[in-house]
């Protein structure tokens, strides 16, 4: 079995389904955190919000009422 790593991102708030979607699939770990952190920072250009949650396989910005979620899932294929 080969390890990959899928990064999903939810986005929360009046104007959002609340569902997760795949941003990209990944090799290794490094990759995958190096994608979140990059779409984080664009997406926050946009948006200006407090980071509440940064952990190695998760980050949220804002809260569940409005914000966006990144996370890093590991899974064998």
């Amino acid at each position: 079995m080969t390890k990959l790593y899928v990064l999903i991102y939810t986005d929360f708030g009046d104007t959002c389904d609340g569902f997760a979607r795949i941003f990209g699939k990944y090799r290794t770990k490094v990759d995958a955190m190096k994608a979140m952190q990059d779409d984080v920072k664009e997406y926050n250009r946009d948006n200006d919000y407090a980071v509440t949650i940064d952990k190695d396989d998760r980050i949220l910005l804002g809260d569940e009422s409005n914000g966006c979620q990144w996370q890093i899932l590991e899974i064998e294929v």
